[in-house]
C-alpha cells in the first residue's frame, strides 16, 4: 500500500519504529488481519513482522486475538495517540528539568559571564529568552521600551505567568522614543496586574530568578529615547543579579499599586 510520509514520520515521533508505523497504518486502513497478510500489506519482511507486532502489542498499539492464525486489530487512533502524546510531553518535561538543573549549576559555578549586546532586535531576543527560561520571578525596572518589542514582550510575560512565574514591573506610564510613543503601563497591565508607576530613568533592567541580569541603555535627547541606538549588558551571575533585585524590591515596596486611572 502507499504510505503517507508525514503520517509515518509523526508515528515515529510518538515512539514507533519505521516497521511499527507502517504496520499500524496498514492495520488502520485494512482492519483486523493476520500477520502474513499484514506483512504483505505493510511491506514489512516476514522475518520482522512477528517481532514488530509483539512490540506493538506490548505498547498497546494493537490488540491480539489468539488463534490459528492470530488476528491483530489496531487500537483506536485518537485514544492511543493521546496516551503517547501525554507520555512524550512528560518525558520532554523530565529531560528539560534535568538539563535546566545542570545548566543552572554550570552558570553558578563558572566565573561571571558579561556580554555586550548591541541593537534593539538583538536585545529583544535576549530579553524574551531570559523571560522564557524564568522559573520563579521576573522583575523589570525602567522606562526604556521600544514600540516593536511590546508584543513579543507581552507574549513572553503572559506565557511566564501561565507557568506560575511572578512578573513585577516598575515603569513610567509612557516613553517617547525615536520610533514613536510607547504606552508602557497601559500595555503591560494587559498581561500582568503587578505594575507600579515610578519616575524611573530611561534605562531598563531585566532580572530573572535573581540569577541573571540585563541592563539596557540608550541616548536620550530632549526626553526622547533613541531606540535605534541602544546597548545592553547581560550578566549571568547570581550575586550581581541579587544585588539589583534587592534595589528593585526597595523601590517596589515604596510604591503604591496602580489604580484604575493608572
Amino acid at each position: 500500500m502507499l504510505f503517507d510520509v508525514k503520517t509515518i514520520s509523526a508515528l515515529q515521533k510518538l515512539g514507533l519504529t519505521l516497521y511499527g508505523a507502517k504496520v499500524y497504518t496498514a492495520l488502520v486502513s485494512t482492519g483486523p488481519t493476520n500477520a502474513t497478510a499484514l506483512a504483505r500489506e505493510a511491506e514489512v519482511p516476514r522475518t520482522k513482522i512477528y517481532e514488530t507486532l509483539k512490540r506493538l502489542e506490548e505498547e498497546k498499539w494493537v490488540i491480539v486475538e489468539k488463534g490459528r492464525p492470530s488476528i491483530y486489530t489496531p487500537a483506536y487512533p485518537r485514544e492511543i495517540m493521546e496516551d503517547r502524546k501525554s507520555a512524550l510531553y512528560s518525558e520532554i518535561d523530565r529531560v528539560a528539568d534535568g538539563l535546566a538543573m545542570a545548566y543552572d549549576r554550570q552558570m553558578e559555578e563558572e566565573n561571571p559571564k558579561v556580554w555586550l549586546i548591541q541593537g534593539m532586535d538583538n536585545i529583544i531576543v535576549r530579553t524574551t529568552e531570559m523571560i522564557g527560561r524564568a522559573k520563579h520571578d521576573v522583575k523589570l525596572l525602567g522606562s526604556l521600551y521600544s514600540p516593536r518589542e511590546m508584543e513579543p514582550l507581552k507574549k513572553q510575560i503572559a506565557a511566564a505567568r501561565q507557568r506560575g512565574v511572578e512578573v513585577r514591573i516598575i515603569s513610567r506610564p509612557k516613553n517617547r522614543s525615536s520610533e514613536g510613543e510607547v504606552h508602557i503601563i497601559k500595555s503591560l497591565l494587559a498581561v500582568t496586574p503587578d505594575v507600579k508607576k515610578s519616575n524611573s530613568p530611561y534605562i531598563k533592567n531585566v532580572i530573572v530568578d535573581d540569577r541573571e541580569l540585563l541592563i539596557m541603555y540608550s541616548r536620550v535627547v530632549d526626553g526622547v529615547t533613541d531606540v535605534n541606538n541602544v546597548v545592553a549588558i547581560w550578566v549571568s551571575n547570581a550575586s550581581v543579579a541579587s544585588y539589583m533585585a534587592s534595589n528593585f524590591n526597595v523601590i517596589w515596596n515604596a510604591k503604591k499599586p496602580i489604580g484604575n486611572g493608572h
